[in-house]
């Protein structure tokens, strides 16, 4: 596994349901895109650990840093863009903010 940023670390889970046909493809990539820094996170589970920020997909519900951003589909995409001070959080394509309270 090749890391791009010296501050980036990458922690993946593959946890399959029991519920499932067929196995889930989990996977969790850090890399550079256009200078910016992107975490990534397919699939019903993973954790991705990228310049001190955690973003972590478990129970169908996404957290970063612990702060819950809400449920997701089944079988998703993840993305957490790292962009010098701006963070953006994007699932499934769409721009996804921290719900209010949590």
């Amino acid at each position: 596994m090749k890391i791009v940023h010296p501050a980036a670390l990458i922690l993946a889970l593959a946890l399959l349901p029991s519920h499932a046909a067929e196995p889930a493809a989990n996977s969790a990539s850090i890399r550079q895109e256009h200078g910016d820094n992107v975490a990534v996170i397919r699939g019903e589970t993973g954790i991705a650990v990228m310049n001190g920020e955690t973003v972590e997909l478990k129970d169908r519900i996404v957290y970063v840093n612990g702060r819950s951003f809400g449920t997701v589909p089944r079988d998703c995409e993840i993305k957490n863009v790292v962009s010098g001070e701006k963070r953006t959080l994007y699932v499934d394509g769409k721009i996804r903010e921290r719900l209010a309270g949590k």
